[in-house]
């Protein structure tokens, strides 16, 4: 995955760049460097419709680029290789990336970001997500923890994850997407479901289907656990109960009929939704819904058909 970096010329040090990363000594700086000569909040790099770009933000110092300082509020745009100074020019940064800034949260106390997958991002880690980060259907970002209610989260909010703060970074742009793909911009209450299952229960392949088109995503682990939620929503629809509260059962109760802990049952979760992502789904992460304050779950289609091999 590339996305916009700069690399500290002295160091070699590599950083990403977030979508407007503030350059100073105050402690809100995306990057804090401590030297006197540099200002509390000395410049900008931006990302731009345009591509990246430069601006000093009045500094005492001034912000030099290919050697030359700045007019002071003025944007500069940025090319590949371009190199930066913040008040000394002998200690330069070089713009090594001019891809656009990748959507991450990066924890505030200093540590690595972590990047988003297919508009999916957990944390604290892929194999540890007590968070979900996902793009809603109307373009915008929602905040998701198992035990609280989902939130809309926006660009520079933080949050918390066990006690730690996060910062979360984002365009305020829709990623384009391309047309070859038949499942781009559908919703999963579209998609119908098939489940094949062997006699003994321990290989279960699944198929999607939207209109004419269809995909074979195989047997994984995680297949069993979107089962289990397939019958609980078909036995409830035959049952004639609203379609609204077709399908819900607690995660405690899940996780026991599937013999397994809490936070394997959130990785698994994480890992269906991770894999309806890959398939361009508008809101992949709506195969497993979550109800609000109730610890309850779902599978997010009644078009649903299982097969007993």
């Amino acid at each position: 995955m590339t996305m916009g970096a700069i690399r500290e010329v002295s160091t070699g040090r590599i950083l990403l760049l977030e979508p407007e990363h503030l350059v100073g000594r105050a402690p809100s700086s995306a990057l804090r460097l401590a030297e006197r000569y540099v200002s509390a909040q000395h410049a900008i790099v931006r990302w731009t419709d345009a591509g990246w770009e430069l601006k000093d933000l009045g500094s005492r110092n001034g912000t030099y680029l290919e050697g030359a300082r700045i007019q002071p509020g003025k944007e500069y745009r940025l090319e590949r290789g371009a190199r930066i100074a913040f008040g000394k020019i002998e200690q330069e940064f070089e713009l090594i990336d001019v891809a656009p800034p990748q959507v991450m949260a990066i924890p505030e106390d200093g540590g690595e970001p972590v990047l988003a997958e297919g508009d999916l991002l957990a944390l604290p880690s892929n194999d540890d997500p007590r968070v979900t980060i996902y793009r809603a259907a109307d373009g915008g970002w929602l905040l998701e923890q198992p035990d609280e209610s989902t939130t809309p989260i926006t660009n520079l909010q933080s949050f918390q994850v066990d006690g730690r703060l996060w910062k979360f970074c984002c365009t305020e742009q829709i990623p384009k997407t391309t047309l070859a793909n038949p499942f781009l911009e559908l919703e999963v209450r579209h998609l119908h479901l098939t489940f094949s299952v062997s006699r003994d229960e321990e290989h279960v392949e699944l198929r999607v289907a939207a209109g004419s088109a269809e995909i074979e995503l195989g047997a994984r682990s995680h297949n069993y656990l979107l089962l289990t939620l397939a019958r609980r929503r078909l036995a409830d629809a035959a049952e004639a109960l609203p379609e609204t509260t077709c399908g819900w059962v607690y995660q405690e109760d899940l996780a026991s009929d599937l013999g397994i802990g809490l936070p394997q049952l959130n990785l698994e979760v994480f890992r269906l939704r991770k894999q309806f992502a890959s398939l361009g789904i508008s809101d992949a992460a709506s195969i497993v819904e979550r109800r609000p304050r109730t610890r309850q779950l779902r599978i997010g289609t009644g078009r649903l058909t299982i097969v007993e091999l």
